[in-house]
């Protein structure tokens, strides 16, 4: 089956200049001139990956990224948002806490944007594995992990990070790593957002024990009885 993706640009030739790139790698690719087109587009066909302007007249790249995440706690696909001008650590960090899966500046050579668009399918494509350990089990696919019976309440960066690090039981994994492998980025004023996904997965489980912190390095995750 053809992977489908979704390029969202309020400017026409834009839009259709990405999403040509893209139809000769193969993909599937419709198009929306607005954040709002993009939603309508979503819910009448899901697309596998949606690469989305961070600026629109109608609406800007939070917002699509919040109507995409009402009612559930992550999105379903990866989001990968394009800018010409919101180039500001700032801007990433609430784009990426939004729930975006990357974020790339346009301009940016095209051979490095199919490699960025590869890599979040694969990432995609790897959250079919279920990992267990002890009584924590974890579904990407569902979006959900359970500790014995109970749900545990988790948006996306929080479930991923106990995902990689449930993977890797009783190794230290740095903060450094943790930024690239589940921020995708090298930029360390993500780290408070390192340290409050930590946060938000021992208030889920109610039991400290499973993440422990390494001073001055990062975290590891122990297995509980």
């Amino acid at each position: 089956m053809t992977t489908k993706l979704l390029v969202v640009d309020d400017e026409p030739r834009t839009a259709e200049i990405t999403a040509e790139l893209l139809r000769r790698a193969g993909y599937a690719v419709e198009i929306a001139v607005s954040g709002s087109e993009a939603l309508q587009r979503v819910r009448s066909n899901s697309p596998d990956l949606m690469l989305l302007d961070y600026e629109m007249p109608d609406m800007e790249a939070p917002e699509v990224l919040d109507s995409l995440r009402s009612g559930a706690d992550r999105i379903a696909f990866p989001v990968i948002i394009l800018t010409g001008a919101r180039h500001a650590p700032g801007d990433q960090v609430l784009g990426i806490e939004r729930g975006a899966s990357d974020y790339i500046a346009k301009g940016t050579d095209r051979q490095v944007l199919l490699a960025r668009v590869r890599g979040a399918l694969r990432e995609r494509a790897g959250e079919s594995r279920v990992i267990v350990n002890g009584r924590l089990r974890i579904d990407l696919a569902r979006g959900q992990a359970w500790l014995g019976e109970n749900a545990l309440k988790l948006e996306r960066r929080p479930l991923l990070m106990l995902q990689f690090l449930a993977g890797r039981p009783g190794e230290v994994v740095g903060r450094a790593e943790l930024l690239e492998r589940v921020w995708g980025t090298s930029y360390s004023g993500f780290e408070h957002s390192i340290e409050q996904a930590v946060h938000e997965i021992r208030r889920a489980l109610k039991e400290p024990g499973w993440i422990e912190t390494v001073r001055g390095i990062g975290y590891r995750f122990v297995i509980q009885p």
